[in-house]
């Protein structure tokens, strides 16, 4: 028991999370780190720690670390989701458009032209849209800044 470094700080609070999340007894908790952080901590250092979880405070620094990385990082997700998708349903129109005649499905191309305008404008609303988080977030990371005690 002892000192943790910040690292370890950061990884016991996710650690005491899970403990709280899953109704872990003491027991098991204590047991949880251990195995995971590979120190042992106890129960008075764990009960401290869960109460500072269960006050918010973990939950706010959370919130606090997705309004400003998450968001974002989820936002790109999805955008790269949405153009791998247009791209799949591009390529499966040109492989029905480029069939013989005789073998084309009318009814499969005219879905998949219906497919590709709608995934076009959510990719423009998607596009248009990452400048303004982007903007959002810098007026947050201004903040913050501000709100920092001179060093």
């Amino acid at each position: 028991m002892g000192q943790f470094t910040a690292r370890e700080n950061q990884a016991l609070t996710q650690l005491i999370s899970d403990c709280v999340t899953y109704g872990f007894s003491e027991k098991e908790s204590l047991a949880y780190i251990k195995a995971r952080l590979g120190k042992d901590i106890s129960a008075v250092a764990y009960y401290r720690r869960k109460k500072q979880i269960d006050s918010g405070e973990y939950a706010s620094d959370f919130l606090n670390y997705f309004t400003k990385v998450g968001f974002v990082t989820k936002h790109k997700q999805i955008l790269d989701v949405v153009e791998m998708v247009q791209q799949d349903t591009i390529r499966d129109y040109l492989i029905e458009q480029n069939k013989p005649h005789g073998l084309k499905n009318k009814d499969q191309i005219q879905r998949l032209r219906y497919e590709i305008r709608e995934n076009s404008k959510l990719l423009q609303e998607l596009s248009l849209g990452t400048p303004i988080i982007a903007r959002i977030k810098a007026k947050i990371d201004r903040v913050d800044e501000m709100l920092q005690p001179s060093q």
